[in-house]
């Protein structure tokens, strides 16, 4: 008993530190507007006015203005509720594997403990480590729920979680099928089904005053594909490519290499065990359903859903990794665990130690250029407004601009724009983030380019891309002469 103790407390003193390394890179995007939201806006107005303009439900901008009330804002400080959102997923594993599985549960849990993809997003200031949280408690005491009805604890647990879930991402609500298909397929009684329904008003409420916002937000979403239709490929579009993306991830991490025969040939290698063992597993499907419809019915319904409205993209389903460690642990062959366990340890690695796998370097690039600029200097972006990470580590030293006139540059008014901008400057720190996205035309340098300003360096950042720095020809011309 000791012993089982003592393995379990590593376990979990190891997910720990592997979600602990590197967690004070640079925000990138997604993560400096939610830094932003939770440090500028009211609780009232992440409820009821950011969703407005943004595509997720409010659970988690909420608690994370909870949090950095208390805890600050410093990188580690924003990404640390992932964390423990990520130790109480492998807690709950554990918890689910113990009680209603006959393999040893330390085996999902080393799996999931040990997963690069889980230890990703268990650092990242965003809510799919929340949502993986929510779906395995769920989970948990839903499958309780067929244990003991008469345990009520067991049934408000399940419905607060329940409810919860719904309210930290959207994709999520493709696994609510799960609890209507395993009841059927596991011959509920009608007792069960009517605590069942019981738990469900809570959602049913919330879900109806929600509407109204969900409805502003869906037209959002369209009204962005219909402005940036390359966003159907950041988004998530149903493909063969994201179903192949989809799967390297799961098996090896987020990390990707430019040498591409390296990459393929490493994914290629992680995979045999896990086809192995999912392979072991399937013969045996009938005794562990709840696992194998948790990791399909999700992928199957966003996939269709995605052929119209994109929303398929593989980190958006961290809250399946854990069916699919737990199908992988039900194959039972301890050598084959050992791979894929050695390939979990690879894949974190290598996204450790090499700076190329981080997120986007805003800090870094925000610092140059303050650091850089002269007092008729300005920094220009390729948006209305410089972005959030941007605006996150800038101190004010150097004037800083949105170069068009909205999200999908238009030639003339950003041309009017631009050119307002730089009139009487010297130089111009223009960042080329987003560009292919928002400015195809390239009309913001091009403009620069037309009003006598040249390029004179550039330099690369994790992520952010090249800043290029621009010099009004007359001024580098005075600057000659002397």
């Amino acid at each position: 008993m000791k012993k089982g103790i003592w393995i379990l407390a590593l376990i979990f003193g190891l997910a720990l530190i592997l979600r602990l390394v590197i967690l004070n890179q640079s925000l990138w995007l997604d993560e400096a507007i939610g830094a932003v939201v939770a440090k500028t806006l009211s609780f009232r107005s992440i409820l009821l006015k950011f969703p407005l303009s943004d595509n997720h439900p409010p659970l988690y901008y909420l608690i994370l203005k909870a949090w950095t009330f208390i805890f600050g804002f410093s990188e580690v400080s924003l990404r640390l509720p992932s964390v423990i959102f990520g130790i109480l997923t492998i807690l709950f594993v554990y918890k689910i594997a113990k009680k209603f599985t006959k393999i040893n549960p330390i085996i999902p849990t080393i799996l999931l403990a040990t997963s690069p993809l889980h230890i990703y997003y268990s650092q990242e200031a965003r809510m799919y480590s929340l949502a993986a949280f929510l779906t395995t408690a769920t989970i948990y005491f839903f499958l309780k729920t067929f244990q003991s009805t008469d345990e009520k604890s067991d049934w408000i647990f399940f419905s607060i979680f329940y409810t919860l879930l719904a309210f930290s991402d959207y994709v999520p609500i493709f696994l609510y099928p799960v609890f209507i298909l395993y009841p059927i397929f596991k011959n509920g009684n009608w007792v069960w089904w009517k605590k069942f329904v019981i738990s469900n008003i809570p959602l049913f409420i919330l879900g109806i005053l929600w509407l109204p916002i969900f409805r502003i937000q869906g037209a959002n979403g369209k009204f962005l594909l219909q402005t940036l239709p390359a966003w159907r490929d950041i988004a998530g579009g149903a493909t063969f490519k994201e179903l192949g993306v989809f799967w390297s991830k799961f098996v090896l991490g987020r990390i990707t290499f430019f040498n591409k025969f390296l990459y393929y040939s490493l994914i290629f290698l992680a995979s045999i065990p896990v086809i192995a063992l999912i392979f072991i597993s399937s013969k045996n499907w009938k005794e562990n359903k709840i696992f194998w419809l948790w990791l399909i019915v999700p992928i199957v319904l966003c996939f269709a859903i995605s052929l119209t409205f994109p929303a398929f993209i593989y980190f958006r389903f961290i809250f399946v990794l854990p069916a699919f460690y737990f199908i992988i642990a039900l194959g039972g062959n301890k050598n084959l665990i050992y791979l894929v366990i050695l390939f979990n340890l690879i894949g974190w690695g290598i996204y450790v130690f090499d700076g190329s796998q981080h997120r986007e370097d805003w800090r870094a690039a925000t610092l140059y250029v303050e650091n850089s600029a002269g007092p008729k200097d300005i920094a220009i972006f390729e948006n209305p407004e410089p972005f959030a990470p941007y605006r996150w580590y800038w101190d004010g030293k150097i004037p800083s601009f949105g170069a068009t006139d909205s999200i999908s540059a238009k030639k003339a008014k950003t041309e009017k724009i631009t050119e307002s901008l730089i009139k009487d400057k010297n130089g111009v720190y223009y960042f080329e983030y987003l560009k292919d996205l928002q400015d195809p035309l390239g009309i913001v340098p091009n403009t620069l380019l037309a009003n006598g300003f040249v390029e004179i360096n550039r330099k690369a950042f994790k992520g952010v891309g090249f800043v290029i720095y621009y010099q009004d020809k007359g001024h580098l011309a005075l600057e000659a002469h002397r």
